[in-house]
């Protein structure tokens, strides 16, 4: 009897496995949770790895090794600073950095932050060679700087930034500037 029962058993799982392994699987579409308006694109959750990239480029700039950060931006970026100015290349966006750092330092500041947050999202296909929006991913990050100089009339400033990050480079990237005062 436990010959049969064994058999019997062995026999229901080759043939559940088989089964199993004959059903076609089908493809599950991307979630989304946003929307481009005036475009069919969606947003869905990006790589992991894009933000991986964002972390190793704010480590390099918190350490101010500008030939690093270089590395990380792509030849023919547009990197657009709260101020308005748009640097070009990495080495514009290096000296803008620089200039950034001094203008600080000269107001009595540290140049230092905190990265509260960095998380990516991408934008959908859309089958055309024609537009770059969606590829890569799109790291969206916000720091909070805290200004040390006591003659300042500013407590503390937040920055809400944008990189869009397509094989391992930035390509385009955004900054934004909330000033907070004493």
């Amino acid at each position: 009897m436990k010959k049969i029962f064994s058999a019997f058993s062995i026999s229901s799982i080759i043939c559940a496995l088989f089964f199993v392994s004959c059903t076609q699987t089908v493809p599950q579409k991307a979630l989304t949770n946003g929307f481009i308006a005036g475009t069919d694109f969606h947003m869905k959750m990006g790589n992991p790895e894009a933000v991986e990239v964002f972390k190793k480029l704010d480590a390099a700039w918190a350490k101010l090794d500008y030939e690093t950060i270089k590395t990380f931006i792509a030849d023919d970026a547009s990197l657009s600073f709260h101020d308005g100015f748009v640097a070009k290349n990495p080495q514009e966006f290096v000296d803008k950095i620089k200039s950034e750092v001094a203008k600080s330092q000269e107001e009595g500041n540290n140049y230092e932050w905190t990265t509260d947050y960095a998380f990516a999202i991408a934008v959908t296909d859309d089958d055309s060679d024609d537009t770059t929006v969606d590829t890569g991913d799109w790291v969206n990050a916000q720091f909070t700087t805290k200004h040390t100089s006591p003659d300042s009339e500013i407590d503390s400033e937040i920055f809400y930034e944008y990189y869009h990050i397509v094989n391992n480079k930035v390509t385009q990237w955004n900054s934004f500037k909330k000033t907070i005062k004493k």
